[in-house]
């Protein structure tokens, strides 16, 4: 099940397109949960705890993964190990949104590694994007040869990540 990670990414974008949201009834939610809690948890361990048999929550999985409830499993991993030291919040605007430019810029977040996370969003900027880098250096680079090169892009700011105090691990099943 966890092989389908970027088959899943890739019809990600056909997720807005989805006029109707799949149904989930009680068991879904509590698979959902389950694997929230522990994503690598197997089929068994899962069917134990929603009480079902191991076929029918595995049945459940494969659905929930196919109706694109289930985007895919990530590992969460420790910034310091891994050499990230230093992430920000960066807010673009764009001096004039067309369908090229913006299926452009799309395409130049989806390319740029540190972009951990890019959001079009409403209010006084464009887009809200998560970025992570080696350090200040870095990041500099990123914005001043990657981000400040994109056509369009009319301002840039940066909001650094002081310290963490929460952080999402995952949608949070609401009822």
């Amino acid at each position: 099940m966890r092989k389908k990670t970027a088959q899943m990414r890739r019809q990600a974008g056909k997720r807005a397109k989805r006029q109707i949201p799949p149904a989930i009834d009680t068991f879904d939610r509590k698979i959902l949960q389950a694997l929230v809690e522990n994503a690598r948890a197997s089929n068994v361990e899962i069917a134990h705890k929603v009480g079902l048999s191991e076929a029918p929550c595995s049945r459940r999985i494969r659905r929930l993964e196919t109706d694109e409830v289930i985007l895919g499993y990530h590992a969460r991993l420790d910034p310091d190990a891994v050499g990230i030291g230093f992430e920000a919040f960066v807010t673009l605007v764009l001096d004039y949104v067309t369908a090229t430019t913006a299926e452009r810029f799309y395409q130049e977040m989806r390319a740029i590694p540190e972009v951990m996370s890019c959001y079009i969003v409403s209010g006084g900027y464009d887009a809200l994007l998560h970025v992570a880098a080696k350090d200040s250096q870095a990041y500099s680079e990123i914005v001043f040869d990657r981000l400040r090169r994109i056509p369009g892009v009319k301002d840039v700011r940066s909001s650094f990540v002081m310290r963490t105090i929460k952080e999402g691990r995952a949608l949070p099943l609401i009822d």
